[in-house]
């Protein structure tokens, strides 16, 4: 088993147990980048020609803009926390994908 990775925010560091992105071709500028999708710069990962970084900040903020401009709830984790119940504890749950029954 790999050690935890800590993505950095700037002045924020948070433990990450995702896997890594591999990104190839793009750039990690794209939401299906693990790290980028949840707003996180790319440290430690195998991809290429990443441009998920700080030295990059003014490419990636832009890129984020446009795309919270086509759609507000782009960066909107994807895992929610359904409320507790009496006797259960809180569960985490997917919203998005089949809701069918």
């Amino acid at each position: 088993m790999t050690p935890p990775v800590y993505h950095n925010l700037g002045n924020i560091s948070e433990k990450n147990d995702d896997p890594l992105c591999h990104c190839k071709k793009s750039r990690c500028l794209k939401l299906y980048c693990d790290c980028f999708s949840a707003e996180k710069y790319c440290v430690g990962c195998n991809c290429t020609d990443c441009q998920n970084a700080s030295e990059f900040e003014a490419i990636r903020s832009k890129t984020i803009a446009v795309l919270k401009a086509r759609n507000p709830l782009a960066f909107k984790s994807r895992i929610a926390t359904k409320p507790a119940t009496v006797g259960h504890s809180p569960e985490k749950i997917h919203t998005t994908g089949c809701k069918c029954r």
